[in-house]
């Protein structure tokens, strides 16, 4: 069994976070200029840490055999999935009950997207019903189809150069990496090039690193740039948009910050890797999926929409952290184990009944 990289869990619950807070603080004063408009850069975040952890735990298997494919492919499937039907379903039951008409175009049609996880895809123009859910659709795709072939190549540089490309293609239109469901070279959204990239820049973080379970401790400028690389990060996210863009350099920053967690040890391990930190990362998916919903759901509450800014914020907080422990240990994370155990346990007797 592999050790857990705490450090990455933490890292993961803090950029889940800042997502939430996006949404939070442009939902209750306007999507203008307001704090964390740039946690769209978190998302990005997201996926060198799926490259990252992938890589580390499925690697060797991957280049094994293909029944390891098959059974890497059923995981990301069974981890990814039931959460997001469970919070669409949750979202169309809000959406149903409470509001009129659908506040988004094509509901018909934008559902039979979400159901097959193909709306981050470019198939869906626009926001529609669990919107955070389009970078789940991006990296289901990503994971399952790019990741077993990038994880073959051995050359760094061409690594580097698959990102390059990819973040190019997205900055040229944008100037920015916010981009998601717009298609490129009519086959390829901005989701899925941000998630190819972040991946190939977490496979190269893998290949660079040694996960030893001593860390040596970082010298003095080592957590200096370290320090540096989280403080303009975290300016950077939680800036108004009146900031210019600095994404390319932010995906450096990421890069530096999670490679260092990885093989050196400073304060910083410490901090990311603490319980509270660790569990906030473990959660981090319930929170991510279950967010928006909940907010609609409270707005529906004439009491809540009564309180001032700062009670709906600990109710919503609290409400959230509650609802998505619950959800994590009695949905999210049996409903994987299970899945997992019964697809290993099909593939393992159909090989074995081969061998036969």
């Amino acid at each position: 069994m592999k050790q857990r990289l705490l450090e990455l869990d933490g890292c993961r619950g803090l950029l889940c976070w800042t997502v939430v807070a996006s949404h939070w603080i442009g939902s209750r004063m306007g999507w203008g200029n307001v704090n964390f408009s740039h946690s769209y850069i978190s998302v990005d975040g997201f996926f060198i840490l799926s490259g990252i952890v992938l890589s580390y735990i499925y690697k060797k298997k991957l280049l094994s055999s293909n029944r390891e494919i098959i059974k890497y492919s059923l995981h990301r499937l069974e981890r990814l999935y039931p959460l997001h039907i469970l919070t669409f379903i949750i979202t169309y039951l809000i959406y149903s009950k409470f509001f009129n008409n659908f506040p988004f175009e094509n509901p018909g049609l934008t559902a039979f997207y979400n159901v097959i996880l193909i709306h981050g895809l470019g198939f869906a123009s626009s926001w529609n019903w669990n919107d955070p859910s389009w970078s789940i659709s991006v990296e289901l795709y990503a994971s399952i189809i790019a990741f077993p072939l990038l994880i073959k190549i051995r050359n760094n540089l061409t690594l580097i150069t698959i990102a390059s490309i990819c973040y190019i293609l997205v900055y040229a239109r944008h100037h920015n990496l916010e981009a998601a469901t717009d298609v490129h070279l009519f086959l390829f959204s901005s989701g899925i090039l941000k998630c190819i990239a972040g991946i190939c820049l977490g496979i190269l973080i893998s290949n660079l690193s040694s996960y030893e379970v001593s860390k040596k401790n970082a010298d003095l400028l080592t957590l200096t740039l370290q320090t540096l690389a989280i403080a303009l990060t975290s300016f950077f996210i939680y800036s108004k948009d009146s900031i210019h863009s600095y994404d390319g350099l932010i995906i450096v920053s990421f890069c530096y910050i999670f490679f260092t967690l990885i093989n050196y040890h400073s304060f910083w391990n410490t901090f990311a890797s603490n319980k509270l930190m660790v569990y906030f990362g473990n959660i981090s998916f319930s929170i991510y999926l279950l967010h928006t919903p909940l907010m609609l759901l409270l707005d529906q509450t004439s009491l809540f929409r009564k309180s001032n800014i700062s009670i709906q914020t600990l109710v919503f907080v609290f409400v959230l952290i509650a609802v998505s422990h619950f959800i994590y240990n009695f949905f999210e994370l049996p409903i994987y184990k299970k899945l997992k155990k019964t697809s290993d346990n099909a593939i393992n007797n159909n090989q074995n009944s081969i061998n036969l």
